[in-house]
């Protein structure tokens, strides 16, 4: 064959390097079968492009129900290493509930006015400088060093994949937005300017309909949320109806600073997948837990905090990078040294990459370059870091609002906590009551088996002397109380059911002290009591609910 042949694929009719006559895929079979089924005319011995291949084993993925609808736009073979999966079919998350109608807050350094969030249909309801709050939208427009943080937590919970042609959407593709920039000229995130959001959100949470605050930040110092003034303001938050989710740091031995430290606020630590779908999750990322200054633990649950894609912020630096490497490398032979050596030229790049004249060797150096920036398409890149685990969070929270928009701030954290799982391995206390689980919260909000309790537990009542425990639990046949103030004994202090599987008991008030108690159902299955902000590690890869009863 001479140099100037051209190969074409027979089904995509597209000029290709080479055609496939062998594929080392998983089921292969079932992509051959189907490429029969659409193209009957076609034989193994005609051959195929790779992305052909790519397409038709998507499609045999997505009717097994593993993947969603994204097109021929995303190769899943696991040779490619480019590749990072959609957080949404990370966590199965349902995609008929998007956030509609649901008004996600976000707190950050900055933000930039992105196409994942405005190009399909404006939903930014406000964005403002807290700083500065003359500034008005056309600052957004243009890229600042404090615009990428806000901009990635920000689409990485609600972007609709624009840029992505789909692929990278997320949970909360149709929810609406308030943006509030906290970082100064300075650089610095302070804690006055975090307050004065936190103020501005109290003040019109109910103009703008905001239900949920998400903050991938926190204060400076640790201190006791009863003399923070952004925890104060933050529970004064939720306790007005707005559920208030924070990330807990990158650091394992790092404290969990406000508003991560307060009773109320859900505190996202991260939890690594791999990057997989088929294999349960059995890693955690290095995510900061343990005790608050007031003896809290923290965090309650655990989310993707690795390998999240993310948008490159439009017009910097590194998104000109990527949209050259991803450029050069549909390149090949004589063609790509040509344009390589012109940007070269042109100092279009400003990277090092070696001057040679061996197409496969300069390849390989852009391959090499692209793995080291984390770069997976010219637009995204993978990024790591609790700060991407909690918008997740408030993601799957604005699915259960949209689904039962009645739903207290109170029924969402009882909701995510009773069906979080646990990763096995691991110490309770790095990951709460564990992984979230979008679907399973979801479906038990649909159902409506979800009842709130009548009053918090446990609930003291110093006018009758008693304090009052309750569980919702729909499948239980018995639930009994223990704890340390009856000996741990299984089967005295047995709880009353009542209606929707809320179940109870009264007993007489206790000394002052500090006890450790569990639900036990159906004499096999300890429960500690997620309503209960107290815990401490119970030994067994769980927690005790801790009561506390002051003078």
């Amino acid at each position: 064959m001479s140099e100037d042949a051209v190969t074409i694929c027979p089904l995509c009719n597209d000029a290709v390097d080479k055609l496939l006559y062998r594929y080392h895929i998983d089921g292969e079979k079932q992509v051959i079968e189907k490429i029969k089924q659409q193209n009957p005319g076609w034989s193994v011995q005609d051959g195929i492009c790779s992305r052909c291949v790519d397409y038709y084993h998507t499609e045999v993925v997505m009717q097994q129900r593993i993947l969603p609808e994204v097109g021929p736009y995303f190769p899943v073979k696991n040779a490619d290493e480019f590749i990072i999966l959609p957080t949404g079919l990370r966590l199965d998350a349902d995609q008929r509930f998007t956030g509609k109608e649901i008004t996600i807050c976000f707190i950050d350094s900055g933000f930039y006015i992105h196409p994942d969030l405005v190009k399909h249909r404006n939903r930014i309801k406000l964005i403002c400088d807290i700083t500065n709050q003359e500034r008005g939208a056309e600052y957004f427009t243009r890229p600042h060093p404090e615009s990428w943080h806000g901009m990635m937590t920000s689409v990485v919970c609600a972007g609709d994949g624009y840029l992505s042609k789909g692929l990278y959407k997320g949970i909360a593709s149709d929810a609406e937005l308030v943006l509030l920039k906290v970082q100064n000229e300075e650089g610095k995130i302070t804690t006055g300017n975090i307050v004065n959001a936190l103020k501005w959100v109290k003040e019109y949470h109910k103009e703008f309909g905001i239900r949920i605050v998400n903050m991938s930040l926190g204060a400076d110092e640790a201190e006791s949320y009863r003399q923070s003034e952004i925890d104060i303001l933050a529970e004064q938050l939720i306790s007005e109806g707005v559920i208030v989710v924070a990330a807990a740091g990158n650091g394992e031995s790092g404290d969990i600073k406000p508003p991560a430290n307060s009773p109320q606020v859900i505190t996202v630590g991260g939890a690594n997948d791999n990057n997989q779908i088929r294999q349960p999750v059995s890693e955690l990322y290095h995510s900061s837990f343990g005790k608050t200054t007031d003896g809290l633990m923290k965090p309650e649950l655990i989310a993707q905090a690795i390998w999240v894609a993310a948008p490159l912020l439009p017009g910097s630096k590194e998104q000109q990078e990527s949209e050259l490497l991803h450029r050069l490398l549909k390149l090949s032979g004589e063609e790509l040294i040509q344009s390589f050596s012109a940007l070269q030229e042109k100092n279009s790049l400003g990277i090092a990459l070696p001057e040679v004249n061996d197409p496969s060797r300069l390849k390989e150096a852009i391959v090499k370059r692209i793995r080291e920036c984390k770069f997976i398409s010219p637009h995204y890149m993978h990024v790591d870091g609790t700060s991407f685990a909690a918008p997740i969070v408030s993601a799957v929270i604005a699915q259960l609002l949209e689904a039962a928009p009645q739903l207290t701030a109170a029924a969402a954290r009882e909701l995510l906590f009773s069906t979080a799982k646990r990763i096995p391995g691991w110490p309770a206390e790095r990951q709460g009551f564990g992984l979230i689980a979008p679907r399973k919260a979801l479906f038990k909000t649909l159902k409506k088996t979800f009842i709130m309790k009548p009053q918090k537990s446990p609930f003291l009542n110093a006018q009758q002397q008693i304090i009052s425990f309750y569980l919702q639990h729909e499948c239980a046949s018995q639930v009994s109380l223990a704890g340390n103030f009856n000996h741990w004994a299984q089967d005295i202090l047995l709880m009353e059911p009542g209606e929707n599987g809320i179940w109870k008991i009264d007993i007489p008030m206790l000394p002052a002290g500090k006890y450790q108690y569990k639900f036990f159902v159906d004499e096999k299955v300890w429960i500690e009591d997620v309503s209960n902000p107290y815990r401490e590690p119970d030994g067994f890869s769980g927690f005790n609910s801790i009561l506390i009863i002051e003078n």
